[in-house]
């Protein structure tokens, strides 16, 4: 982004901007920060998990100003549903929204893998969808509190000119 010439200071002033507000050049949209990891996975998740969703990159970046997500993990969030990954999803979200649905594990499990002919029919998209927004809301939350515990900050450097604390290789003053 830097060759390109993209940066914060070049983004003041610019339709962009205007349009979005300071916002948008908010320090925490761009540089990794524990807080704004977890917002944008809290946000980009979900939607990644919705299947055939038309525009998931621009509703995660809509989702990723207003809450102040770090905008990059959240678009790059959106590669994790493609057609590469659709054979693991898609049953995963299905198999979760007949759960919901109260059907029973074993027999949900055994349509699945023995008969595909019933996926075709508009009840099996209500449990696609409904399965999706279940492992999408949980996934969101479980990655949002992961990265909470195990993300940690660069410490805050400290001003050289701090009075409080002896120059460096002499002893404290007694008393200290």
């Amino acid at each position: 982004m830097h060759r390109q010439k993209f940066s914060r200071n070049k983004l003041r002033g610019t339709k962009l901007h205007r349009w979005l507000g300071d916002g948008v050049v908010s320090k925490s949209l761009w540089l990794p920060t524990r807080g704004s990891l977890a917002r944008a996975w809290l946000v980009g998740f979900p939607i990644t998990m919705v299947p055939f969703l038309p525009g998931q990159s621009v509703l995660a970046i809509i989702a990723c100003l207003m809450t102040r997500g770090n905008l990059l993990l959240c678009i790059a969030l959106q590669f994790l549903s493609n057609p590469f990954t659709a054979p693991v999803q898609l049953p995963i979200c299905y198999f979760a929204g007949e759960l919901v649905r109260g059907r029973k594990p074993d027999s949900t499990w055994r349509l699945l893998t023995e008969d595909a002919r019933h996926l075709l029919s508009a009840d099996t998209v209500i449990s696609l969808y409904l399965g999706a927004v279940v492992v999408g809301l949980i996934g969101g939350v479980i990655g949002y509190a992961v990265i909470l515990r195990t993300w940690r900050d660069k410490p805050v450097r400290r001003d050289r000119g701090d009075e409080s604390l002896p120059p460096f290789g002499q002893p404290p003053e007694k008393g200290d």
